[in-house]
């Protein structure tokens, strides 16, 4: 299987600039609704087509990065009234932020990780987001699960399990592979 990049960059590991100062807000101070502090931004996660920022990653507790804790939570969560420098409020509430899924600031979280921390939030996935596309790994699980399947019916079929069927099938395959390669000796 070939690799299948990130969809989504995390911006201080990149050469991608904001438009402007004032949308970087790297190093605010992050309040829930209640006016309580959770944490500070550390960081963007950055459509890699769009180029739209999706996620926020939010640090909290800790000292000397002992204990600190990060948070990946949706930019649509967020508000920042501008008479306040150097701040942002997440639209929830301390505990539901404290409560959202583990996440390793040092790995690009994967599709099925973005689509939970939506799904934590209760937000939808953005339209044009590059999280909505289905990625080459879904569709060969699809696939492969399909096959598991057919395999399983015939198994019941014929008799024997799930164990028969599959060295019948692989039976059958190596006997297609070596017609073809017979008649392809042939052919020369």
């Amino acid at each position: 299987m070939e690799y299948v990049g990130p969809n989504i960059f995390k911006l201080s590991e990149s050469d991608y600039e904001l438009e402007g100062p004032r949308q970087d807000i790297r190093g605010f101070e992050v309040f829930d609704k209640n006016g309580e502090q959770i944490g500070t931004v550390e960081d963007f996660y950055i459509d890699r087509e769009t180029r739209v920022a999706r996620f926020l990653d939010v640090s909290a507790g800790g000292f000397l990065k002992i204990g600190k804790k990060h948070f990946l939570i949706p930019v649509e969560e967020f508000t920042r009234d501008v008479s306040e420098e150097d701040r942002v409020t997440v639209n929830q509430n301390r505990d539901k932020v404290l409560g959202s899924p583990d996440f390793d600031p040092d790995k690009v979280p994967d599709l099925g990780f973005q689509r939970s921390i939506y799904d934590y939030y209760g937000r939808p996935i953005p339209q044009a987001s590059s999280t909505t596309k289905v990625t080459r790994e879904e569709v060969a699980a699809k696939k492969g699960d399909a096959e598991v399947k057919e395999v399983e019916k015939n198994g019941e079929e014929e008799g024997g399990g799930v164990v028969a069927s599959v060295a019948k099938k692989v039976g059958k395959g190596a006997a297609k592979g070596a017609v073809r390669g017979a008649v392809k000796e042939l052919r020369k």
